[in-house]
């Protein structure tokens, strides 16, 4: 499930690298969140648009080109930068039954039943938004990077 918004009020640009077995692809993320809604959009390098997603807290809409490959979801990409990011008792109030979130400075651990899903460690750990992260997707074998490019809290 998508966690709600939640601010403070934020533009953040970032550069996400998907490796799975296979192959890699890099995209450059822009997110806008504040408490009432999340937008992100996905361009490639060169500026072209990949997708757009909108969430209030109820409602999800996305657009997604025919150049992103049918394997990346937008709404997969959201629940991957929430769960790296996003308060951490937030994000327990969604699990769903059998799901749990071990947290610490470094890092953040989910766990279906005692199986480890996804792992995100903080490779430049920052109280508000660490800089760069990797993410470990052990269910569906790929791994993130995330690396923060600008980070701007807005006026509300």
């Amino acid at each position: 499930p998508i966690a709600p918004p939640t601010g403070p009020a934020r533009h953040v640009v970032q550069q996400l690298t998907a490796t799975w077995t296979d192959r890699q692809e890099t995209l450059v993320c822009v997110l806008e969140l504040d408490a009432r809604h999340i937008a992100m959009s996905g361009l490639t390098n060169e500026g072209l648009s990949l997708f757009n997603l909108s969430y209030d807290g109820h409602t999800l809409t996305s657009d997604k080109s025919p150049l992103l490959p049918d394997a990346v979801a937008p709404e997969f990409m959201i629940t991957d930068l929430q769960l790296a990011y996003w308060p951490v008792a937030g994000l327990e109030k969604i699990l769903p039954v059998g799901w749990r979130l071990e947290a610490g400075p470094n890092g953040r651990i989910l766990y279906h039943q005692d199986d480890k899903k996804v792992e995100v460690r903080y490779l430049s750990p920052d109280a508000a938004w660490p800089r760069n992260v990797e993410l470990t997707n052990h269910q569906y074998h790929y791994r993130l990077n995330i690396k923060t490019l600008s980070y701007d809290v807005l006026p509300e």
